[in-house]
């Protein structure tokens, strides 16, 4: 699975010109409960972007979370995110997409 590299952003700014990586199969980025991610969707159809919950309430399991991105300006933020409902053994957040092409995204986090 592909580790995202996740951004700083601070007081200083950030450029984010190249923070962005194309959406693929298998994704993944570390959490540290102020990660927080920005999808961009310049395809003709809306996309899904579904983050795996690794949690579980009194033994019974969160569903997934599902972002939906719309079709061609589809530009959506999402987080922060608990990190004892999404994050996997290995402290990672698990991405699925509904379809790659034309998908982009970043991953951002507070100082």
């Amino acid at each position: 699975m592909a580790v995202l590299t996740t951004y700083t952003v601070d007081y200083d700014g950030l450029d984010i010109s190249s923070a962005y990586a194309a959406a693929a199969a298998s994704q993944e980025f570390p959490n540290d409960g102020r990660t927080f991610i920005h999808i961009l969707n310049t395809n003709g159809s809306s996309r899904t972007c579904t983050l795996t919950t690794a949690g579980t309430i009194s033994g019974h399991a969160i569903a997934d979370t599902v972002i939906t991105v719309g079709a061609t300006t589809g530009n959506v933020m999402a987080g922060p995110f608990n990190r004892s409902i999404y994050n996997a053994s290995d402290g990672n957040i698990d991405i699925t997409w509904s379809a790659t092409a034309d998908v982009t995204i970043g991953v951002f986090k507070l100082p």
